[in-house]
This record gives structure tokens, C-alpha cells and sequence, in this order.
């Protein structure tokens, strides 16, 4: 009787680590498969400047100087909450929160504006350009 319990275990754990197994390849497979797809429909964007790139991982990224902005500026020309960058339908759209010194697309003083690759975007003094993202061996 024991030994057929023993066995009964040993058959049962081995069970649950393949369907475990199982279940971490296919989050794995998954993950790979929404961030082809991210990548589609964002156009694959990041915001960089002279020595910062920042990706653009999600579908709201907020701008400022505070420590819980998804892109920080440790800049006090940067207000603390400044810009959101948004995307909706493949198109990113940047949009002044309240800002104390405006968000400047192109040149532009703009409260909301549609991005397009190469823009430059200006946060208080920092000049970050919208482009598409560059393979790592690029860089």
C-alpha cells in the first residue's frame, strides 16, 4: 500500500511540473507575440536625446521632473507633471498637462499635438526628438 501511495505522489508531482511547464512556455510564447504586436502598432517610437533614449513601452507615458513620471527629467526647467504622450489608433499624441514653461513640438507652442517621426519636442530646456527606435546594435 505504501508504495503504490509513493507512486501515486511521484506520477501526480511529476503531473503538475509539465502542466507548470507547460504554462510558463506558453506565457512566454504570449509575451513574444504582444510585444510583435506592440511593436506594430506603435510604430516601434522612443523619445531620445544627446545621451538618454527613452522606449515607448506603453500607452500613456507621463513627462516631468517628479520620481513617478515614466520618463523622468531631473531638470528644474521641467515642471513636476509637464506632458502625457498617448497613443491611440498607431498615432501618438502629446498633450501639455498644466506645464509652467509649455511644450513646443517643431518650434511650436502646442497644448495637444499629433507626433510624426523626427518631431522635436521641447520640455523646458530639454530637446527630445520622436523617432523610430534603433536596433541595439545600432547604437
Amino acid at each position: 500500500m505504501n508504495t503504490t501511495n509513493l507512486m501515486l505522489c511521484a506520477v501526480s508531482a511529476a503531473a503538475l511540473d509539465i502542466c507548470a511547464l507547460i504554462l510558463i512556455l506558453a506565457a512566454y510564447v504570449e509575451r513574444k507575440t504582444s510585444t510583435k504586436k506592440w511593436r506594430r502598432s506603435t510604430g516601434g517610437m522612443e523619445l531620445a536625446e544627446q545621451n538618454a533614449v527613452y522606449p515607448l513601452d506603453c500607452d500613456e507615458i507621463l513627462i516631468g521632473r517628479h520620481a513617478s513620471a515614466d520618463i523622468r527629467l531631473p531638470d528644474i526647467s521641467v515642471s513636476r507633471y509637464h506632458a502625457m504622450l498617448t497613443i491611440s489608433d498607431g498615432l501618438w499624441v502629446i498633450t501639455d498637462i498644466g506645464s509652467k514653461s509649455g511644450v513646443f513640438v517643431n518650434g511650436n507652442l502646442v497644448q495637444r499635438a499629433i507626433l510624426r517621426e523626427n518631431d522635436v519636442i521641447k520640455v523646458g530646456t530639454r530637446r527630445l526628438v520622436f523617432r523610430k527606435r534603433r536596433d541595439k546594435r545600432d547604437r
